[in-house]
């Protein structure tokens, strides 16, 4: 990151900053779009940019923005450090990348715009290297964090007993899945029984804890194959599979294509 705690950028299509191709960063990204059209591409969903919208990008999603000539908004980069180190800001960003009831990209209407429009353009006068910016963005974050979160029922799922277990729950996940793909790893680590990790896991993601960790396997394997160069079989082996023909069997079970297969069909811009 060439950036302390953030970086903030007009889009347009003609600046060569904004990366159009398929990638992923270590960083946030809040994407605000008020003008123009296309679609934004975030782990294999896309969003529709004819309205004035916003989207959020977690550290390691795959995405891609496809814009016409007209795009108008802005991109802030944002240190994950800003994040992890504040404790409501981090609970936030974990539990929406698998909430179920939580749409990481919304429309929003006229006056939500303006505000954020003023609100970009206040934040690009601060140097982001420099320690007085620091609120000016947590102002920023928390504004756009209340807009998004007024468009979807996100409050459904307010356990906080719940949420920390959750919480817990992804940390290990995220730390673990390539190596551990049993519940048993999980429930043995978190000290409960699959029937607790089970509801709290389906409530948020409609998936049991097996079907989660399927899933996260899946969309890394998915990860791999549309943003690297890499063979099926070095896939196979960087998650941690014993053969690759047992990498193939898997993934087509749970897709339908074989990884060659998605690859061909997601670079041809098919429906996958």
């Amino acid at each position: 990151m060439d950036f302390r705690f953030y970086n903030i950028a007009p889009i347009k299509s003609s600046d060569d900053d904004l990366d159009t191709e398929l990638h992923r960063h270590l960083f946030y990204e809040l994407f605000f779009f008020y003008g123009g059209s296309g679609k934004h591409i975030i782990d294999f969903r896309e969003f529709d940019l004819s309205f004035h919208c916003i989207q959020i990008v977690s550290p390691h999603q795959l995405h891609q923005v496809i814009q016409s000539s007209d795009s108008k908004g802005y991109v802030i980069k944002v240190n994950p450090v800003m994040i992890s180190s504040n404790p409501l800001l981090n609970n936030f960003f974990n539990l929406i990348q698998h909430n179920k009831h939580f749409n990481i990209g919304v429309k929003i209407n006229e006056e939500e715009k303006m505000i954020l429009k003023q609100s970009c353009l206040y934040l690009s006068k601060w140097n982001p290297n420099k320690e007085e910016s620091f609120f000016a963005l947590l102002s920023y974050i928390n504004l756009f964090i209340s807009i998004i979160k007024k468009h979807q029922q996100v409050n459904k799922v307010n356990n906080s007993l719940s949420n920390d277990l959750f919480t817990e729950f992804l940390k290990h996940v995220e730390k673990n899945f390539l190596l551990e793909k049993s519940t048993d790893f999980y429930t043995e680590k978190m000290h409960i029984s699959l029937n607790i990790l089970n509801n709290t896991v389906k409530e948020r993601t409609g998936m049991s804890v097996k079907k989660f960790l399927i899933q996260r396997v899946l969309l890394e394997a998915k990860r791999l194959i549309a943003h690297s160069n890499k063979s099926v079989k070095e896939i196979a082996y960087e998650l941690e599979f014993l053969e690759p023909s047992h990498f193939t069997n898997f993934f087509k079970k749970h897709t339908g294509y074989t990884p060659s297969g998605f690859r061909i069909n997601y670079y041809e811009g098919k429906t996958i």
